[in-house]
Parts: C-alpha cells; structure tokens; sequence
C-alpha cells in the first residue's frame, strides 16, 4: 500500500472517529429521555395536571395548557381525561444544532388514541441555552 493511499485512510477513520464522538456529545437529546418526556406530559394532561404539564414545557413556550387543550377537545371531539395511548411512532426527525433555536430539536410524530378516537401526534423537544422541555404539540 503507498504512502498516499495509507495518509487518506488514517485521515479517513480519524475523521469518522471525531464526527462519531460529535455525535455522542450531551448537547443532543437521548430518545428515550424525549419518549418519556411526552408521555408524561400526555399523562399529565390527561388527568388535567396542568401545573405538572406546565414544568415539562421549554421554558420560553408561553401557552395556556387548560385553554389550548380544551379548544383542541373541540375542535377534534376528543376528550383527553379518557386518556392517550401512542400506538406507535411512526417519524422521527433530529437536529443536533439549529441557530433558530440555539439548540437542539428532536420531532416525533406518533399514533395515538384519545379515548376510542384515532389522532396523529406530532411533538417538538429543544433542549438550548434556555432550557429542555416540550416546544410544540400539534394534533391532526
């Protein structure tokens, strides 16, 4: 094997190993950590534990939960005190750093059932200088 070829394979797995310890820095946000997150927010909401929902937030969302909840009930003809089970998750979408946010950005878009009525879920998680903590809920 020639110099060359030796020097850009060396270079080659120097630079797969640095962007894999990028990748496993603590700045992004664990899966499982935004899985747990949600749940608990749902859960919360479903009970009308809007206090407890409130601190899973992202510290810069300003939101009426009980307000925003009861006009989606409405609008969907759904009743969240019947409780949310997410069927499955069917999309993820990660960014690791966005200058929109200063942070990080997780998005889930799950299945779910309100009661006995079908609803597609999508939440965004951010973790930034600012905070951790729910950035969106959208239900369709």
């Amino acid at each position: 094997m020639n110099k060359t070829i030796k020097k850009f394979l060396i270079t080659l797995v120097i630079c797969c190993f640095c962007i894999s310890l990028l990748a496993s820095c603590s700045g992004g946000i664990d899966t499982d950590e935004a899985k747990v997150l949600v749940k608990d927010f749902l859960a919360a909401i479903a009970t009308e534990d809007y206090e407890k929902a409130e601190t899973l937030l992202h510290p810069e969302l300003d939101i009426d939960l009980k307000d925003s909840f009861g006009k989606i009930e409405n609008a969907k003809n759904i009743d969240f005190q019947q409780g949310v089970i997410i069927e499955r998750y069917t999309g993820f979408n990660y960014t690791y750093y966005s200058t929109s946010i200063g942070g990080s950005s997780y998005e889930m878009t799950m299945q779910a059932k309100v009661g006995n009525t079908s609803v597609e879920i999508v939440v965004a998680v951010v973790k930034n200088d600012n905070g951790y903590g729910i950035y969106s809920l959208t239900v369709y």
